[in-house]
């Protein structure tokens, strides 16, 4: 081989290498970096709690929060209530034999269920001060026997709620005057993946966005990389061509 064609060998490689590290550096495919402003929560862990008789007379439950925001969260007061639907049939029943029975109205008759019980469940629960992408689990007691209430879906409303921090390089407030701070709470529910993982800085579909992002990313940078090679190696062959 003559010495051009050593000296241009040296240079092809250099082409070549100059090529790759270009198109690694071009093909980069932008990832939205900006996660859901929420504070997430889930009910778990409820445990009843009995009398020395064996008698249930309250539940144990623990309330894990996520605070998926930019906000640091100073206090808040949830308020939740659980539905007992299946006092419903009961009461109605109950009314129905004794409207029957004693020749009354449907609307005054009586109900020993409605009068004894009540077919809601109810608790304020706190929530403790928490800075942004932090989480934390408190522990509360509800009088009821009906443990099994809470293991169905929770109505919570917001008492309170105050917040202040950065979050997209703006300072901002939220407090419980303003609607927004209330709007950050997110109930999850067992019927979400979300309920039986740790909670991250971004949701589930979020991530799953972003590696399906970085496939198609990498799969650019080969296809790229390929076509200056490929490049490369047309021209190389048209300049050896030229010098044989």
């Amino acid at each position: 081989m003559s010495i051009s064609k050593k000296v241009f060998g040296l240079a092809l490689g250099a082409v070549l290498a100059t090529h790759v590290g270009s198109s690694m550096a071009q093909q980069t495919v932008p990832v939205d970096d900006d996660a859901t402003e929420e504070l997430l929560f889930k009910i778990h862990d409820i445990t009843p709690v009995e009398n020395r008789d064996g008698e249930v007379i309250a539940c144990d439950f623990n309330t894990t929060f996520y605070n998926r925001s930019g906000y640091t969260l100073k206090e808040a007061m949830l308020d939740f209530t659980w539905k007992d639907t299946s006092l419903e049939g009961v009461i109605k029943q109950e009314k129905a034999e004794d409207a029957q029975k004693h020749n009354r109205n449907a609307n005054r008759a009586y109900s020993e269920t409605e009068r004894r019980s009540s077919d809601t469940v109810n608790i304020m629960v706190e929530v403790p001060a928490m800075k942004p992408y932090k989480q934390v689990t408190v522990n509360n007691r509800v009088n009821t026997d009906r443990c099994f209430l809470l293991i169905e879906k929770v109505d919570y409303s917001v008492k309170s709620c105050s917040a202040e921090g950065l979050s997209g390089g703006r300072s901002a407030r939220r407090a419980s005057q303003e609607s927004p701070c209330g709007r950050l709470f997110k109930y999850v529910t067992p019927e979400d993946a979300q309920y039986y993982l740790d909670f991250k800085e971004i949701t589930p579909d979020e991530e799953s966005r972003r590696e399906d992002a970085k496939k198609q990313e990498s799969k650019t940078e080969t296809a790229g990389i390929y076509a200056k090679t490929i490049d490369a190696l047309n021209s190389a062959g048209s300049i050896i061509s030229g010098i044989k």
